[in-house]
């Protein structure tokens, strides 16, 4: 990989983000998709000859987003029964700002070290 693949690559991120971010909801599909892809740029990132310094910048950024669900027990039942679902509408609407920020945080990051590449290589 050479630093023109890795500032393409970086822009696409940050484009896909936008993009995932302007269509509304964000399914974890969607967002787990890429960051698989924005992992697998990070290992060829680690595995190739760029400057050290990019790779440890590249190795920096952290994505901080689970598959953790919501544990469906006895509790659960029962809350969504009493309030009339309310409770399973509000994990839904507390789920999609996790993945929007998650996404935002990516999108930013990525952009911020496409500039940094192409301002310095």
């Amino acid at each position: 990989m050479d630093i023109s693949t890795s500032i393409k690559y970086l822009n696409y991120v940050s484009q896909e983000c936008e993009r995932l971010l302007r269509d509304g909801q964000v399914t974890d599909e969607e967002l787990m998709h890429l960051i698989i892809e924005f992992e697998r740029f990070q290992n060829q990132v680690r595995e190739s000859v760029l400057p050290e310094e990019l790779k440890s910048k590249v190795s920096e950024i952290k994505l901080n987003y689970t598959l953790k669900g919501v544990e469906r027990g006895k509790w659960f039942i029962v809350a969504a029964f009493l309030t009339f679902g309310a409770w399973a509408i509000i994990i839904h609407m507390r789920k999609q700002s996790n993945r929007k920020q998650t996404l935002k945080d990516l999108k930013f990051d990525t952009s911020r070290l496409s500039s940094f590449v192409t301002l310095n290589y």
